[in-house]
C-alpha cells in the first residue's frame, strides 16, 4: 500500500535460555544455520518510503521499540536520513503506509535541572541529532548526544538501557511523553506518580497512566496504557505543556503532558553512568501493563538486560530457522537480503491475545493486518509453509472479529477497522490455509459463512468492512462506475469500481474452493461462475501500443467508459489512484497491470489477449514500459505470470531484473511501502525459487538464488528440499533445463503444496539458454476454463 507517499499463541515469556544449536562432528562452522540473525539488517527500507520498522520486537510482539524521527516518512518510527530524534516510544506498525502509526509513549534522556525548571519538554524544542545506530533482532541502540540509548523487547515490555557518557553540570534526567504519539492524535489520558522512589520498599520509581488516541488509516479511537518502573530516581515530577505540575496525578483533554524523572547521581556513578528503566504496555489497563513487565522482565538491571537480548536473537532465530539455505557460491548481497525480508516478514501482525479490550473470547486475537489487500497475496501463504500454527491462529482470530463485529476485516490497525482498499481479501487469505490444509483449531464452518456474507450481504459501511455495489454486481455481473443505488461508504471513497470487480471475482474463486472442500457443491457452482464477472469489463476496442483490449470500467448502462490504459502507472498520472475522492476507477495500478489480474483463468485472458506468444510479448512490453509498477503489490504475481504462457524463461528474466533493479540491502533498498512485511517476503519467494497463488494451492517455479534450500514444516516435521543443480549464483546458470520431483522427471512449470505437507525434493537443473522444459500446454498452472485441478 502506497496511501501517502504464529505454534501456540506469542506467550509473556521473561528472560528465556537460548536456543541450543547442535552440530553433528565435522559440520560447518556456525553460520546461518546456526544464526540467521547475524545476516539481519533492520534498516533496509528506512528511507525511501520503505518505512520498515527498524527497531527491538520479537515476532509478532506487541511491543515495538524504536527511536522516532521528525521525519515526513517516519510511519515506522525511524529513519535513516539524518532527521532529529524525539524520543523513543514503544508501540509501532512496520513498512505501512497512510498516517504515521501510533509511536506512543516516548522517553528521552537529557541533561537538565527539574527543580529550576531547566527541562524542556516541547517535542520538537527537545529533539537531538542522530549518534551512530547498531541493530540486531530483538535490539536496537542509537546515540543521543553524549547520551548512548539501547533497547530491547519481550512481548509487551521494553527495556531501555540509557548511558550518561559526560559529565555535565546539569543532571541526568529522563522525560516521559505522555501524549505526543507520532500523529499527534491524542484526546484525553491521565498519568500517575503510582509509587515515588522516596520511601518505596524497593527504591523504584513507578508511573502509570493512558491516553486515547486515533488510528493512522481508519476510523475510531483506541486506548492504551503503561507502566514505567525505574530504579535510582532521585525525584519525580509530572508536567504539563512547559510547566511542573505539584501533584502526583494528571487528567487532561488534549495539550501535552508527561513525566520528568531526575536519576540520582550516586546510584547513576555506581552503574558506571548506566540508567535502567522498564516499560510494560497494554490495550487493556495500567495495572495489566504493569503484570506484564513483572512477569516478563523481573528484574531491571544490565544483566537482565543483557538476558533478555539475547533471549529476543534466540527467539528471532527460532521462528528465522525453519528455512535453511546453502550459501556455497551466493553473494553477501543475496545473503543480507533474504534474511532481511524474511525477518520483516514476521514483524507483523502483532499477537495480543489476552489484551483485547474489544470483547471476551477464548480465541487468539491479532492486530495490525495493516492491510490484508498487502499481506493475502505474499505474507500469509509464507506462514503457511514456514509459520502454520501462528496462521492458524490468525484466521482464527479473523474468524472472531467477524463473529463480533459481523463481517471480516480488509485491514485493522491499534484495534480499530482500517479502510478497505480493493476486494474483500481475507476470503483469500482464509481460502489460502483452507486449501492448504491448514485446519488446528479453525471453525472452518463459520469462517465459510463469514465468506459468503462478505459475498452477498451489503454493510452500510462497506468501505471499512464486506463488498461495495453488492445488488449491481448480481444484476449487471460487475461493479458499475457511479453506482446511483450504492450508498457511499463510510470511512472510506466510492470508485475503484474496476478494480474491485476483478478482486470481487478473485475473492469469489476463493469461496468457491472452499465451499468445494467443505462439500456444499451449489455454492461452488455459483462462485465459481461468479468468479467470471472480470470479463464483463473486458473491452476488446480498446487499444495501446499495440496491443488491443483491456478491462475498462463501465456504466449501469452498459456502456464503456474510456480510461488510458497506463493511467495510475508511473508513467502517466501515479499518484492519482488513492483512496481519495477523486481516485478513479483503479487502485494504485494502472489498467495495463489489472488486465493481467485473473488468477482463477489464466488460460481465458491468455486467450483474449491473443494467445501465448502476444500474451508474453505483451506482459514484457508492460515491464518494460513501466506500465506495470514493482513498488506496489498488485505488480507481484505479473513477475511470475509468464509460467501461463508457457515461458518459465522470462518469468526467470524477469524476476531476477526486478530484483536487481528494485531490491538492495541499502537504507533505500525497496520500491515503496514494505506493508506489513508483504515487500519482504516478494523478495523471500523470489529467492526460493517459487511464488505463490495467494488462494490456491499453487505455486509458480522461477529459479533460486540458493544452490540448496530446505524449509521444515513446524507442524509436521517435514521437510521440502529445492535444489539447484549447476548453479552459479543465476550469472549464466539460470534457467531450468530439466526437473525431477522426487527423483521422478518433473515437466510442470509449477508445484502443488504437497511438497510443503509431506516432504520432498524438487530438483531443477539449470543451464545458460531457455529450453523446452515448462513450455507445453500440459505444463502450465490450473486454470477454470482448462478444468481447474490441483494435484
Amino acid at each position: 500500500m502506497v496511501f501517502s507517499a504464529f505454534l501456540a499463541a506469542l506467550a509473556i515469556i521473561a528472560v528465556t535460555e537460548p536456543r541450543l544449536y547442535i552440530r553433528a562432528a565435522g559440520a560447518s562452522p556456525p553460520g546461518a544455520a546456526d544464526d540467521p540473525a547475524q545476516y539481519v539488517s533492520q534498516l533496509i527500507g528506512t528511507v525511501n518510503g520503505g518505512h520498515v520498522f527498524a527497531g527491538a520486537t520479537l515476532p509478532f510482539g506487541s511491543v515495538k521499540a524504536v527511536a522516532d524521527s521528525n521525519s515526513f516518512d517516519n510511519q515506522a518510527g525511524y529513519v535513516s536520513d539524518g532527521s532529529s530524534i524525539r524520543g523513543i516510544s514503544q508501540l509501532h506498525d512496520d513498512g505501512t503506509g497512510g498516517g504515521a502509526s501510533l509511536g506512543n509513549f516516548k522517553i528521552m534522556p537529557m541533561y537538565c535541572d527539574v527543580a529550576s525548571n531547566g527541562c524542556v519538554t516541547d517535542e520538537n524544542s527537545r529533539s537531538v541529532s542522530p549518534g551512530p545506530v547498531s541493530t540486531s533482532p530483538g535490539y536496537f541502540s542509537i546515540g543521543l548526544g553524549n547520551i548512548t540509548a539501547e533497547v530491547t523487547v519481550t512481548a509487551h515490555t521494553a527495556l531501555h538501557r540509557l548511558t550518561f557518557n559526560a559529565a555535565s553540570s546539569s543532571p541526568a534526567t529522563l522525560l516521559l511523553d505522555l501524549t505526543n504519539d507520532l500523529s499527534h492524535s491524542f484526546h484525553n489520558g491521565s498519568i500517575q506518580i503510582a509509587q515515588p522512589a522516596n520511601g518505596s520498599a524497593n527504591g523504584t520509581t513507578r508511573i502509570t497512566g493512558g491516553g486515547n488516541f486515533s488510528p493512522s488509516f481508519g476510523i475510531g479511537n483506541y486506548n492504551v496504557y503503561f507502566c514505567l518502573d525505574a530504579p535510582g530516581i532521585e525525584s519525580q515530577s509530572l508536567y504539563s505543556g512547559s510547566s511542573i505540575v505539584n501533584d502526583t496525578s494528571l487528567s487532561l483533554n488534549g495539550g501535552s503532558a508527561g513525566a520528568l524523572l531526575q536519576i540520582d547521581n550516586s546510584a547513576l556513578t555506581s552503574q558506571n553512568n548506566t540508567f535502567l528503566t522498564r516499560i510494560g504496555v497494554s490495550f487493556l489497563s495500567s495495572d495489566t501493563a504493569c503484570s506484564y513487565a513483572a512477569s516478563e522482565i523481573p528484574d531491571i538491571t544490565s544483566a537482565s538486560f543483557d538476558g533478555v537480548k539475547a533471549a529476543a536473537r534466540a527467539r528471532w532465530n527460532d521462528i528465522l530457522g525453519t528455512v535453511q539455505v546453502d550459501t556455497t557460491g551466493v553473494t553477501h548481497e543475496t545473503t543480507e537480503n533474504f534474511w532481511s525480508s524474511l525477518y520483516r516478514s514476521y514483524i507483523s501482525p502483532i499477537n495480543v491475545t489476552g489484551d483485547n479490550p474489544l470483547w471476551e473470547s477464548t480465541e487468539p486475537y491479532y492486530d495490525s493486518f495493516y492491510c490484508i489487500w498487502d499481506s493475502f497475496r505474499t505474507v500469509h501463504p509464507l506462514f503457511a509453509i514456514t509459520q502454520p500454527g501462528p496462521q492458524a491462529e490468525m484466521v482464527r482470530a479473523l474468524i472472531d472479529v467477524y463473529r463480533h463485529l459481523g463481517f471480516l476485516p480488509d485491514c485493522r490497525m491499534s484495534l480499530d477497522q482500517g479502510e478497505t482498499q480493493g476486494g474483500s481479501n481475507a476470503d483469500s487469505l482464509l481460502a489460502d490455509s483452507y486449501v492448504k490444509g491448514i485446519r488446528a483449531g479453525i471453525d472452518w464452518q463459520t469462517g465459510y459463512e463469514a465468506m459468503v456474507k462478505d459475498a452477498t450481504v451489503e454493510p452500510p459501511n462497506w468501505g471499512l468492512e464486506g463488498r461495495g455495489g453488492i445488488a449491481s454486481r448480481k444484476q449487471l455481473h460487475y461493479v458499475p462506475q457511479n453506482d446511483t443505488t450504492d450508498p457511499m461508504p463510510v470511512g472510506a471513497y466510492q470508485g475503484r469500481s474496476a478494480s474491485r470487480t476483478l478482486e470481487y471475482s478473485y475473492n469469489d474463486f476463493s469461496i468457491a474452493l472452499v465451499a468445494q472442500g467443505l462439500g456444499h457443491k451449489e455454492d461452488y457452482n455459483t462462485y465459481v461462475n461468479a468468479s467470471g464477472d472480470w470479463v464483463n469489463l473486458w473491452d476488446p476496442t480498446v487499444n495501446n501500443t499495440g496491443y488491443s483490449g483491456f478491462i475498462q470500467p463501465r456504466l449501469a448502462d452498459g456502456s464503456f467508459v474510456s480510461v488510458d490504459p497506463r493511467h495510475c502507472s508511473p508513467v502517466l498520472g501515479h499518484t492519482d489512484c488513492f483512496l481519495t475522492p477523486t481516485g478513479g476507477e483503479f487502485y494504485e495500478a494502472s489498467s495495463w497491470e489489472y488486465s493481467f489480474y485473473v488468477p482463477q483463468d489464466m488460460a481465458k485472458l491468455v486467450g483474449l489477449m491473443g494467445g501465448a506468444d502476444t500474451f508474453v510479448k505483451r506482459l514484457d512490453a508492460g515491464w518494460d514500459n513501466l506500465f506495470i509498477d514493482i513498488g506496489d503489490e498488485p505488480a507481484f504475481l505479473l513477475a511470475f505470470l509468464y509460467n501461463y504462457g508457457g515461458a518459465p524463461s522470462h518469468t526467470v528474466d524477469r524476476v531476477l531484473t526486478i530484483l536487481a533493479q528494485n531490491y538492495s540491502t541499502t537504507v533505500g533498498g525497496l520500491p515503496g511501502n514494505d506493508d506489513s512485511g508483504a515487500m519482504g517476503a516478494f523478495v523471500v519467494w523470489s529467492s526460493l525459487g517459487i511464488y505463490p497463488v495467494a488462494g490456491q494451492a499453487v505455486y509458480l517455479i522461477s529459479t533460486p538464488l540458493f544452490p540448496s534450500i530446505t524449509i521444515t514444516n513446524p507442524a509436521t516435521g517435514t521437510t521440502a528440499h529445492i535444489k539447484a543443480v549447476n548453479f552459479d549464483n543465476a550469472t549464466t546458470n539460470k534457467y531450468v533445463q530439466h526437473a525431477t520431483l522426487n527423483g521422478k522427471p518433473y515437466t510442470r512449470n509449477w508445484i502443488s503444496h504437497d511438497i510443503f505437507v509431506k516432504g520432498g525434493t524438487l530438483e531443477l537443473t539449470l543451464g545458460p539458454q531457455p529450453s523446452s522444459w515448462g513450455t507445453k500446454p500440459e505444463d502450465l498452472p490450473p486454470s477454470i476454463s482448462t478444468g481447474y485441478k490441483v494435484d
